[in-house]
């Protein structure tokens, strides 16, 4: 059993010392892109101040108070925002939102052709998506996050008629529920809204949030693990999903951070032949003496 362990580690060093990690999520500034009719993020310096303690040393303090809806920024949407029967933010199980796995689907050509453009079945990358062994987020990229934070580029306007944007087509939204909410717990998209801007109803967020899947919108710089996934077999990546912990919460600003697995570092090189090698020489001592341990029970250890 020993044996087993030390391959284990073996097998995973590379990824557990090797992980490239992206931030994606948008700083939250007050001109940040908003949904028409949302609250804004309002921020206020409260004051800065020195101060001096009992041995007359100085330091320095700083608060800030903001105020601002639930659905500003990068953020999740919890099911329960579009559904009285499902999940609010807290009720969101923690495995479905760390350590899971996320897939890009890039449909920024098409994106920028159609206006509004309705994301369709024929866009997913089906074989890819079965080979999903856990629970994992769709992220779709549109090319629209490459506008932000200008509202006209990035939204179409600021009223609810000039909206546009590309989302999912509801038909696209029902097929993903009934042939992957096993195992699909969340889409995202690098646009205001998961539902394209010309929608009236948001049949795709209705849809998805029935079945306990949450939404992420304004998702940020899907186009830098694009780009660095481009000349790797490795299409799924690890994600991680970390909103604020609102008591009923319909939403919440979130971390979004992908960590991508990186073999150039270990494993390139020199460097990487020789760290080969000595784990191969610690695997060998290892089970030689596990060896002699149970099977040369005469042999002197002293």
């Amino acid at each position: 059993m020993q044996l087993f362990h030390l391959l284990f580690v073996f097998v995973n060093i590379k990824s557990i010392f090797s992980l490239i990690n992206f931030d994606l999520t948008h700083t939250i500034k007050s001109t940040n892109p908003i949904f028409p009719g949302l609250t804004p993020f309002n921020f206020t310096q409260t004051f800065t101040s020195w101060r001096q303690d009992d041995s007359n040393e100085y330091y320095f303090m700083a608060l800030n108070t903001f105020i601002t809806g639930e659905h500003f920024g990068t953020h999740i949407d919890a099911p329960y925002h579009g559904s009285n029967t499902s999940w609010t933010i807290t009720q969101i199980p923690f495995e479905r939102l760390v350590s899971i796995q996320a897939l890009i689907v890039d449909v920024s050509k098409k994106s920028s052709k159609v206006k509004n453009y309705q994301i369709k079945i024929e866009d997913l990358n089906e074989n890819v998506m079965r080979q999903a062994n856990g629970f994992y987020v769709l992220l779709f990229y549109t090319g629209k996050s490459k506008f932000w934070p200008n509202q006209d580029a990035y939204a179409g306007g600021h009223s609810r008629e000039e909206l546009d944007f590309p989302g999912l087509s509801a038909q696209l939204a029902s097929y993903l529920v009934d042939k992957y909410s096993e195992k699909l717990v969340g889409v995202g998209i690098d646009t205001l809204s998961i539902d394209p801007g010309s929608s009236k109803h948001f049949s795709a967020h209705r849809i998805l949030f029935k079945k306990n899947i949450y939404v992420l919108e304004n998702v940020a710089a899907l186009n830098h693990v694009l780009k660095y996934l481009s000349n790797r077999r490795e299409t799924f990546f690890i994600f991680d999903v970390l909103p604020m912990k609102i008591e009923d919460g319909t939403g919440a600003p979130c971390r979004l951070v992908a960590r991508v697995e990186n073999f150039d570092d270990v494993s390139g090189g020199p460097f990487g032949f020789l760290i080969f090698c000595l784990l191969l020489a610690i695997i060998g001592i290892a089970a030689k003496v596990i060896y002699d341990f149970k099977f040369n029970m005469d042999k002197d250890f002293a």
